[in-house]
C-alpha cells in the first residue's frame, strides 16, 4: 500500500471506493488495542447464541414434545437470518460508519434473545430466532469492518476477532448445561440474553472514528462479477459453516454414540470452538509475519477440518479417534479465519464490508441446512454416517474452491502476489 502513488489512476480509483478514507491520522496502539478489546467482547457476545439452544435440545424436546429435526430448525434460521444481513451490515457499516450499525444490531440481538425464552412455543422462539440471526449478521461483519480497518495491526485484529467468536460458540456448549438445572431452558435463554446488554454499553464508551463516509452505490454487481468472493465463500464453507453445523449438533453425537452425560456432551463439545480461540488469532499472526502465505493457510485448513467430519461419521465409535476428530475440525475451521476476511476486504473493486458480506453469505449452506438434516437423518436411520457425511460433501467443496482460490486472487487483490 506504501506505493499507491506509483500504480495507474484507474487503480487508485478502485483502491479509494474500496476502503474509507481516515481523516484524523493514523491509529495509534493504544486506540487499536482498545477498539480490539470491545470488538472481542462483541465476538464473545455474538456468538454464544451460535451453540447455546444446542445443550438445550433435549429439555426442549422433552418439554415441548418436538422432533431433533425442528431443533436443527434454531440452527438454521439463526445463519438464514445472518446470511441474509451479512450484507447489509457491511453495506451500512461502510455507509455510515460501524459504531450506529453495532448499537442498533447489538440492541437487536438483545431483545430477541431476552424476548425468546418468554413463550414456550416452537413457532414464537422461531421466529425471535430469526430476529436473533438477523442482529448477529448486522453486528458480525460490522465488527469485522471495526478490525479491518485499523491498518497495521488489521491482520492480527482480525484473528483475535476470530477467536472471539470461537470463544463465544466455546462457552455456549461449556456453561449452558451447567446453567441448566440452576435456570432451566428457559432461563438459560434469558440469562445469555441479559448478558448481550452489556454490549452496548461498551460501544457507548468508544468515541466513532472519524471516516469519509462512502456515497456511492454499493457496487453488488461487480461483487457477483468477482471470481474471487464466489471462490472465498466456498472455501468458507470448510471452516465457519462447517465448525459450527458440528457445534450445534456435538452435544447429541456425544451422547448418543458414546452414552455420556450431557454436562459431560457439552465440555467435551465445546472444545473444536475453544481450541478455535487459539488457532484464529495463530492464523492472523502467521499471516502478518509472512511465514505462510494466505491461501496455502485456507488449503490446508479446509482440507484438515474436512477429514475431520469425515472421522466422526464412520461408525468405528473410538473415544480416542473422535478426540482427533475434534481437534482436526477444531484447527482447520479456524485457523484460515484471517486469510478468508483479510483476502475479501483488500480487493481492487469491491468495498470491503460487501466484500466480506457477500463472501460470508455465500459460505452459509453447509450451516443453514445441515443441522435440521442431521436431525431428520439421525432420527430417520439412528446413525450419524449419513449425516455427518453431508457435512464432510461440502467440506471436500470447499478444499477444491481454495486450491483454486489463488490464482484468481492474483488478478483481483491490492495484495502482493508472493503474500497470496
Amino acid at each position: 500500500m506504501a506505493n499507491l502513488n506509483l500504480e495507474p489512476a484507474s487503480r487508485a480509483s478502485d483502491v479509494e471506493a474500496a476502503a474509507p478514507v481516515v481523516i484524523d491520522g493514523a491509529m495509534s496502539r493504544g486506540r487499536a488495542t482498545v477498539r480490539i478489546l470491545v470488538a472481542l467482547f462483541t465476538g464473545i457476545m455474538i456468538s454464544v447464541h451460535y451453540t447455546n439452544y444446542s445443550p438445550l435440545s433435549s429439555a426442549m424436546r422433552s418439554e415441548m414434545h418436538i422432533t431433533s429435526g425442528e431443533v436443527g430448525l434454531f440452527s438454521t434460521l439463526l445463519f438464514i437470518g445472518m446470511a441474509l444481513t451479512y450484507m447489509v451490515g457491511g453495506v451500512l457499516a461502510d455507509r455510515f460508519g460501524t459504531k450506529p450499525v453495532l448499537l442498533i444490531s447489538c440492541s437487536s440481538l438483545a431483545l430477541g434473545s431476552i424476548a425468546q425464552p418468554l413463550v414456550a412455543s416452537l413457532a414464537w422462539m422461531l421466529a425471535w430466532q430469526v430476529v436473533i440471526g438477523f442482529a448477529a449478521g448486522c453486528a458480525f461483519l460490522a465488527g469485522a469492518n471495526v478490525v479491518a480497518g485499523l491498518g497495521r495491526y488489521s491482520t492480527l485484529g482480525q484473528g483475535f476477532y476470530g477467536g472471539s467468536v470461537q470463544l463465544g460458540a466455546g462457552l455456549g456448549l461449556l456453561f449452558t448445561p451447567l446453567l441448566l438445572p440452576r435456570l432451566g431452558w428457559q432461563g438459560c435463554f434469558l440469562f445469555w440474553g441479559l448478558l448481550t446488554l452489556a454490549c452496548i454499553v461498551t460501544w457507548l464508551l468508544i468515541p466513532e472514528r472519524r471516516e469519509a463516509r462512502q456515497v456511492s452505490a454499493p457496487r453488488f454487481g461487480t461483487a457477483l462479477r468477482s471470481r474471487s468472493l464466489w471462490l472465498l465463500g466456498l472455501s468458507h464453507m470448510g471452516t465457519f459453516s462447517l465448525g459450527n453445523a458440528i457445534a450445534a449438533t456435538i452435544t447429541l453425537y456425544l451422547m448418543h454414540v458414546y452414552g455420556i452425560s450431557l454436562v459431560v456432551a457439552g465440555a467435551i463439545g465445546s472444545v473444536p470452538p475453544i481450541i478455535g480461540m487459539f488457532f484464529r488469532p495463530l492464523g492472523g499472526w502467521l499471516l502478518a509475519r509472512r511465514y505462510v502465505r494466505s491461501m496455502s493457510l485456507l488449503r490446508s485448513g479446509t482440507a484438515l477440518g474436512c477429514l475431520g467430519v469425515i472421522l466422526l461419521a464412520l461408525p468405528l465409535h473410538l473415544p480416542w479417534l473422535a478426540v482427533v476428530a475434534l481437534l482436526m475440525i477444531g484447527i482447520g475451521s479456524t485457523i484460515p479465519y484471517a486469510s478468508v476476511f483479510n483476502s475479501a476486504a483488500n480487493l481492487r473493486n469491491v468495498k470491503k464490508g460487501l466484500a466480506q458480506g457477500f463472501m460470508s453469505t455465500v459460505s452459509t449452506p453447509p450451516v443453514i441446512l445441515g443441522p435440521p438434516l442431521i436431525g431428520l437423518i439421525f432420527d430417520y436411520t439412528g446413525s450419524f454416517l449419513y449425516a455427518y457425511g453431508l457435512i464432510a460433501l461440502f467440506g471436500c467443496i470447499a478444499t477444491g474452491a481454495a486450491f483454486l482460490a489463488r490464482s484468481a486472487l492474483k488478478n483481483e487483490s491490492l495484495q502482493p502476489p508472493e503474500t497470496i
